[in-house]
């Protein structure tokens, strides 16, 4: 997580580095490209004439999060940060770190294969984050349990719980993955998964939000993702942010795709000596000829100066509010935006962290839960004596 200088960010994924990621995958924050950027530039120098084709976010290729998987992605990241600067301070600009216990339904995701005996090793193997919602089951982001477009194999996961610090906790195997059926690599609509552990978790669950969830309110974000100084934390972070009417996040990013736009085609027109103000105009028409980045299945969150926000490692960690109930899970980190030249595709102005809308789907999770195989019984020791069947 990371804020202006730094910003809380979530597993998003960075132009200028794409091997660092999945979720902004933030592994919260995600920057969305455009395939297409010749046919951009052809329209740039068109946007003269009375009708520009339309230019949609569905008809690019997949994500940057998601086209590569954040299991990949974030370890390969935390191995790098660690090399190049051993001594990284634990802390996140415009975030803090969580008290001992504090979030005890903060799980972490692991990598299995990169885990040995030692405590020590799961700082490395960490990748996504997620909540436990019922004793056996947790739930995470959708492009955190895919890789190359197919759901992963349980036994390549292992589920942390009850570590404020990443050397703490405890394991559980996974016995199944779920992927939502409508879920996009194009769009990230749809960003939303479960995991079954082979036994029930001893530590505390969060609720789930089952109300619509307000366009304004103060929400909590928790994470070990990266951080503004390029580091990632062994400790959880904790950042708190505010809820923004989707309108607003739609046209941030738009001007983000605007800019990026505007950079792209301006080499085009140094060499055909087309105008500054051509390029700016068409940029700013294609990019509001897009279809909106967020759907409905999406709410956002942050400060307008990007302050505090999501980042690589934090995909799939929940974003709660507080009430005299306790904590209501209502997000779970799924993306972000940021410039192509900004460096890193967290904590920038204007540009939201997007998360899954939980209330829309609370019928999905409850099915999936209910429907799901039991877990194959332990076999019994040899020697064991087998009790008739009761007649």
């Amino acid at each position: 997580m990371i804020s202006p200088a730094g910003s809380i960010s979530v597993d998003h994924a960075s132009v200028a580095d794409l091997s660092e990621y999945c979720l902004r995958g933030f592994e919260v924050k995600i920057i969305h490209r455009f395939r297409p950027i010749a046919a951009a530039a052809l329209l740039g120098i068109a946007a003269a004439l009375p009708v520009v084709d339309s230019v949609h976010a569905t008809d690019a290729a997949a994500r940057p999060e998601a086209a590569i998987s954040p299991m990949k992605r974030v370890a390969e990241a935390r191995a790098k940060a660690r090399a190049e600067n051993p001594d990284g301070a634990d802390r996140v600009y415009g975030g803090k770190q969580a008290e001992t216990g504090a979030y005890p339904f903060q799980v972490a995701l692991l990598t299995t294969g990169k885990l040995d005996k030692s405590p020590a090793s799961q700082a490395n193997a960490q990748f996504c984050g997620g909540s436990l919602i019922a004793p056996q089951w947790v739930l995470t982001a959708a492009h955190c349990l895919n890789d190359d477009g197919e759901p992963i194999s349980p036994d390549v996961v292992t589920v942390l719980t009850g570590a404020t610090d990443l050397s703490e906790g405890k394991r559980y195997k996974a016995v199944e993955i779920i992927v939502n059926e409508g879920y996009s690599e194009q769009t990230l609509d749809n960003d939303l998964g479960l995991i079954r552990l082979a036994e029930p978790a001893d530590a505390p669950t969060i609720k789930i939000a089952s109300e619509p969830t307000p366009d304004a309110g103060k929400t909590t974000v928790t994470g070990w993702g990266k951080m503004q100084d390029g580091t990632f934390p062994t400790a959880l972070m904790v950042a708190d942010l505010d809820l923004q009417p989707n309108a607003t996040c739609n046209s941030g990013i738009k001007a983000i795709y605007a800019h990026d736009l505007k950079a792209a085609l301006g080499e085009l027109a140094r060499r055909m000596r087309y105008s500054e103000r051509g390029i700016e105009a068409a940029a700013n028409a294609i990019a509001a000829d897009m279809a909106d980045p967020l759907t409905g299945n999406m709410i956002c969150a942050g400060t307008a100066s990007g302050e505090r926000d999501a980042c690589n490692g934090d995909s799939g960690g929940p974003l709660f509010m507080t009430g005299a109930d306790g904590p209501v899970q209502v997000g779970v980190v799924s993306w972000g935006e940021g410039p192509a030249d900004g460096g890193t595709a967290c904590g920038h102005k204007n540009a939201y962290g997007i998360y899954t809308r939980l209330a829309n789907y609370t019928g999905w999770i409850e099915e999936k839960m209910k429907r799901a195989a039991p877990v194959p019984a332990a076999p019994k020791a040899l020697g064991t004596a087998q009790k008739p069947a009761t007649p």
